[in-house]
């Protein structure tokens, strides 16, 4: 892992967003997240928080320290890498107006407001952002700002529900499982990163701001690519086996399985990936025997398939059954990760994916550091602030 405990030495005058501005009032991890991307690549980021506790996932656990769990939230250290925060109540009439201050200066303002708190607070988007060559105004928020449901609130598990993926998680003969996390939130925000960088293109050629709306249940419905299976019937909830089609044992065997200290998934879909298991598992004669053109036949040898593939794995661990399957056989085959295994995993680490950063209230922490990578630019990773750190620097008092 590399360190970065002085990452917020680092010049940061090569990076690409260097010189953008940008104020956030956004609170959680959508709007925030965001802004995270935003500042690893050079953006100066503002977050405003609202007096006397702040942003409200700083009292979300777990923290990393007991003296002080407000400045040691991990969701918070997340979300808020890199970035100032200044301690401000824009709900008075001078923090207002601070806060239009602050806006007029800058290139981005990123903010959550619902259309329930636009309207009990009686804050005007017009009075914080002029029509003409304003700062690009991001909002996220659960529903949008229009349509039956824009006024009402959400959670994780509300956007999972809505967006049709409760009902594609867990067994099929039992109630559907969450997604634990706050996946919604990160998709979220990572779509209105990549909304961000076009406004800024387009910023560039004309001039002028624009409104960037961006809804999390939108963001859940459009990653369904697909709402059929291969043979046309609607996915459901599948339990351990890969689809609805594997269900009725086709590919057979393909599942998620027990090795001797954990659970391997078997994945694939088609003919040629079930032979070539068949042929790991010296099981040649199970290919001989079947007839590949009747699906439907497959269902008798489900079971038996994956009796064959458990009874292989006794004695192997996970990690022996994915060496030997991926590298060996070229299947696609994985070990279930624990999360102390995935920070552990080569493969992350090759890639350099986890950093430590040090924090003077919750010390050093191994944190991710951005989903993709681009050639030429090493993003920087500085630490998120404390309550209020930067408020005398940024408002001069």
């Amino acid at each position: 892992m590399q360190d970065t405990t002085d990452t917020n030495e680092r010049q940061t005058e090569d990076l690409p967003l260097t010189g953008v501005e940008v104020v956030e009032v956004a609170e959680g991890v959508a709007g925030p997240y965001c802004g995270r991307l935003l500042a690893a690549f050079g953006a100066t980021v503002v977050k405003v928080e609202r007096p006397p506790q702040g942003d409200w996932s700083r009292r979300i656990g777990p923290s990393l320290s007991d003296d002080s769990p407000s400045e040691s939230s991990a969701l918070y250290l997340y979300n808020n890498m890199g970035k100032k925060s200044v301690l401000l109540d824009w709900e008075t009439e001078s923090g207002m107006d601070d806060l239009v201050s602050l806006v007029s200066k800058a290139d981005i303002f990123i903010e959550d407001w619902d259309c329930g708190y636009r309207e009990t607070t009686g804050i005007s988007a017009e009075r914080l952002i002029p029509e003409d060559r304003g700062p690009i105004n991001l909002c996220v928020t659960p529903f949008g700002l229009t349509g039956p449901y824009s006024r009402w609130k959400s959670s994780p598990i509300v956007q999972l529900a809505l967006g049709g993926y409760l009902n594609i998680m867990g067994s099929p003969f039992k109630e559907p499982l969450m997604l634990p996390g706050r996946q919604p939130d990160y998709l979220t925000g990572l779509n209105a990163y990549n909304a961000v960088q076009m406004a800024l293109w387009e910023r560039a050629m004309d001039g002028h701001g624009q409104f960037v709306e961006v809804s999390m249940l939108e963001t859940l419905t459009n990653l369904h690519q697909a709402t059929l299976e291969m043979d046309g019937n609607v996915r459901m909830r599948n339990g351990h086996r890969q689809s609805a089609l594997s269900t009725r044992a086709f590919p057979p065997g393909l599942a998620t399985l027990p090795a001797e200290d954990g659970n391997v998934t078997f994945g694939g879909g088609s003919v040629a990936i079930w032979e070539q298991v068949c042929l790991m598992l010296g099981r040649e004669d199970i290919v001989a025997n079947s007839d590949l053109d009747d699906v439907a036949g497959f269902a008798d040898l489900a079971d038996e398939m994956e009796r064959i593939l458990i009874t292989w794995m006794k004695g192997r661990t996970k990690k022996d059954v994915f060496m030997e399957a991926s590298r060996d056989w070229m299947l696609p085959v994985a070990p279930v990760l624990e999360l102390d295994e995935v920070l552990a995993d080569p493969q992350f680490n090759d890639r350099g994916l986890f950093q430590d950063v040090d924090h003077p209230v919750a010390g050093i922490a191994t944190y991710p550091t951005l989903p993709f990578v681009t050639s030429g630019t090493v993003p920087t990773l500085g630490r998120a602030p404390l309550l209020g750190e930067h408020t005398k620097e940024v408002l001069g008092r």
